[in-house]
Formats: structure tokens, sequence, C-alpha cells
């Protein structure tokens, strides 16, 4: 809401400062907190009712916390900026922005790579996108700038789109009438989503020339992401095939699915397994660290270190998955997915194709604020079970390989296997 800033406001952004301090405070007092040391019984010789008069003695005062400093000469600084602006600005200005500027500016200027400031709808659509399920469709797209629309590249298993029909390349030309080249694409993408039950009519281009239009409505339901897919590659001098099984990013659904397509590629009798991780930005530790389980012997997957210089470390039982498996990477494979990586190649169980990787080896915690609002901030440092931090680093494959210049932007999805050379470079590994 606008209004007016008063004279009032220099004293209520002092006041909101200390605020913010606190409920990061009463947050982190409780996610945080460490054992402390007990409260003893007071000394004996502290208890007598023997007055003692001695000298007033100067207590040095004490050095002000991180936390204090930061408090202090920020208050100071909005308190002057507030006075200014109430007592000469000439427009209005709204005050629930300029509390949200100030929250975003911290993060901005605290040196954090990865930390950002969520407003609260922004958190809880982060805790959707977690949690693998979502209201909508059922479609994983890209945009596709040809013809303005957007290009289905995979439909979901049990979804919305599966019951009407849609198809991988098939086209959205336009949501509820009006067309994506005109809403713009994350506008709709935004109109196909929506509350379970309702209703969204798209307009469909099919065919080799998208020359087949048609109107189809769907009502959204609760769909389950697919970030898991699996597929066969035929290998020449094999009798059996390879097993490609792609991880998009790892969510509350993604070790279920990945080990699903483990037990598929074992029914099949596969000969091997290629676990794409390009383009995988990361996700969940919990979920990385239920799939590493999956996959090794008994020993740590990943240790956590934290600020304090401790460290935690997540094992993983005696089963262990004994299958070949090459791992492709490039540029953009990150942060949790990096750790599979590492975590794999420590125990000798993958080689490594493709790219030397992003090198992101910070954790984020998001930390709900007390008025719905959230931080992500880095909190600690993922190192693999036996090798170094890949922070800034990254890791290098085995075998190199690259793109083709002309290849090297296209969708994955879109890049057929006679032009995919990191694919084929793995594929030769079980010839």
């Amino acid at each position: 809401m606008n209004k007016k800033i008063s004279v009032w406001l220099a004293l209520f952004l002092m006041i909101f400062v200390c605020a913010i301090t606190f409920q990061l405070t009463v947050v982190f007092g409780g996610a945080f907190a460490r054992d402390t040391d007990s409260i003893g019984e007071v000394p004996s010789e502290y208890t007598t009712t023997e007055a003692t008069i001695t000298e007033p003695v100067e207590e040095t005062p004490a050095e002000p916390t991180l936390e204090e400093e930061i408090v202090q000469r920020a208050s100071e600084k909005i308190a002057q900026l507030a006075k200014l602006y109430a007592n000469y600005y000439v427009g209005e200005l709204n005050v629930d922005d300029l509390v949200e500027g100030v929250a975003e500016g911290f993060v901005a200027y605290a040196g954090d790579k990865y930390g950002a400031y969520h407003p609260e709808e922004e958190y809880e659509e982060l805790q959707v996108s977690y949690s693998g399920e979502f209201a909508g469709i059922g479609i994983s797209v890209i945009y596709n700038s040809d013809y303005g629309a957007i290009e289905i590249l995979t439909v979901m298993p049990d979804s919305p789109a599966l019951d009407v029909g849609l198809q991988p390349d098939d086209l959205i030309v336009s949501v509820e009438g009006e067309s994506v080249a005109a809403l713009g694409y994350n506008t709709a993408i935004n109109r196909i989503r929506g509350e379970i039950g309702t209703d969204v009519t798209v307009t469909i281009a099919r065919g080799e020339n998208y020359e087949n239009i048609f109107d189809v409505t769907l009502t959204r339901r609760k769909v389950e992401e697919q970030s898991v897919t699996y597929g066969e590659i035929k290998v020449q001098g094999l009798l059996t095939p390879v097993a490609y099984i792609r991880l998009m990013d790892f969510n509350d659904k993604t070790a279920e699915q990945f080990a699903e397509a483990l037990g598929e590629g074992k029914t099949n009798r596969v000969r091997g397994y290629i676990i794409d991780l390009r383009n995988n930005g990361g996700g969940e530790l919990s979920s990385i660290l239920e799939i590493l389980d999956i996959l090794l012997p008994k020993g740590p997957i990943v240790r956590i270190q934290y600020k304090d210089g401790t460290e935690k470390v997540y094992e993983s039982d005696a089963n262990s998955f004994n299958e070949p498996i090459v791992v492709l990477t490039n540029g953009n494979t990150a942060s949790a997915a990096e750790l599979f990586v590492s975590a794999l190649r420590d125990y000798n169980k993958a080689v490594v194709v493709g790219e030397t990787t992003y090198g992101k080896g910070t954790v984020q915690s998001i930390i709900k604020l007390s008025d719905g609002d959230a931080l992500r901030i880095s909190t600690s440092m993922y190192a693999p079970p036996y090798s170094d931090n890949y922070e800034g680093i990254g890791i290098t494959p085995d075998v190199e390989v690259a793109l083709a210049d002309e290849f090297k932007n296209l969708n994955l999805f879109k890049l057929d296997y006679e032009n995919d050379t990191q694919l084929q470079a793995a594929v030769k590994l079980f010839q």
C-alpha cells in the first residue's frame, strides 16, 4: 500500500533493522543451537555475608560483536536516509518496498554468492518445486523462439497432459485464447499453472510443419515431477543394450524414480548404465544422500563442514550397486550433482565423461522469517567422501569431450544422438 513517508519512518526503519536481527537470531538459535556448558553452583567464597569495601574498578567496554556492529551502523545510516526522504523528497514512498529493499540489499552486499531473499509467495513456490509435486497439467517445456511458442519436451506419467494425448514436440501457441508470443513465455507458463480442479484451455500446433491446430481443455491436478528419465541404447557388438538415465535435478521424488530406473535396467539385463548429469544444477541434500546410499558400499557419502569447524559425516550402508557406470557432465553440472560425480569417483564406481563441472561446493539453507519471507544463506561446505571440496574448481572428467560449437547451446532434449559427441564417447566405453 502506498503511503507518504512521515517523520516517524526514521524511527520505524531503525526498529525494523533491530527486528530483522532479532528474527534471524531467534531462527538461527533454533536451527543451529550447540550444546552449552551447564550452570554450576555459586562458589561458597562468593556467598559470605561480610561486606568488603573495595575501590571501584573501571571495566573496559567489551568489543561489539559483528552482529551488534552491523545493527548499529546500519540503523544509523538508514535513519539518516529516512530523515532526508521524509523532509525533502517530493514524491511518495512505498514503505513495504523500502522494507523489502533493506532486506534484499543486505543479502546482495553480504558477499554470499548463492544467497537470496525470498518474499513469501516466492518462498512458497520454492517449497512446491522441492517437493517434486505441483498443480498443473504435467509437461516439461522450453521456449521455441522460431514460433514464439511453448514446446513440449516430455509428458509426465499420470498427468492431465497424458490423458488428453499431448505429445513431445507439440507447440502450445496460445493459452485461454491469448497467444504465447503476445503474453510472453513466463506469463504463459504461469497461466497454464493454477489451482487443483480448475480448467485451462490451450491451443496446440502439431505435425511436420505444425499445420494441425486444435484446442484442448485440461483439468489441473497434482502432478509428480519426472526428474528421472530412462531409455536404452543399442550398442554394436553387444547382445544387450546400455541403460541411459537422465537425472535432471534432485527433489523429494528423485530417489524413488532413480531406483525404479535402475530396476528397469536390471530387469532388461542391460550391459551397464550411462547417467546423464549435464545441466543438473543440484537440489535437495536428502535426495542425493538417498541415491548415493543405493550406489555406494559402506563408508562416508559426504562430509558437511560448518563455519565453526565442526563436520557432519553421512554414511552409506553395506549394500552397493556393482554394475558398470559412466557419468556425463558439463559446465552446468553443479552442487549436489557434483557431489554425485565426486562420490562415485572416490569409490572407483564410475568413469566421468564430458566437460569440467561448474564448481559449486557450498550448501544453502532456506530459513523462514517470522513474517513469512525467507532467507537463502550459505551455511556449510560439501566435502566428498575422500577427495577435496570442489568450490570454484569443478570436477575434471576422466575423458574430456566437448560438443561441437553449433550444438553447445541446444537443449539436450533436442540434441540427436548423431550430434551428441559426449554421449557417443560414453557408449564407446562399453564396446
